[in-house]
């Protein structure tokens, strides 16, 4: 009965340990694809506020049409304020 206690508490600690490094590695890789869409919506206000056409705008960044056109009704927004 011990000896099995003992078989049990190996193959959870196993078990935690593997799903903590795959939780470890999807925040990880969450969190880089979220700063690499931040950063192409930061390039692309400062595109929108030079007058660069949609098109490449969208292109450049790889964000879509409609993201970009939300960007620029925001962009619109703070500056008529």
């Amino acid at each position: 009965m011990m000896r099995e206690s003992v078989i049990y508490q190996d193959i959870l600690q196993e078990g935690l340990e593997q799903g903590l490094k795959q939780g470890l590695k999807q925040g990880l890789k969450q969190g880089l694809k979220q700063g690499i869409e931040q950063k192409a919506q930061e390039i692309a206000i400062k595109m929108i506020n030079k007058g660069i056409n949609l098109e490449i705008i969208v292109d450049v960044t790889g964000l879509t049409v409609e993201q970009v056109q939300k960007l620029q009704a925001k962009t619109e927004d703070t500056q008529t304020e």
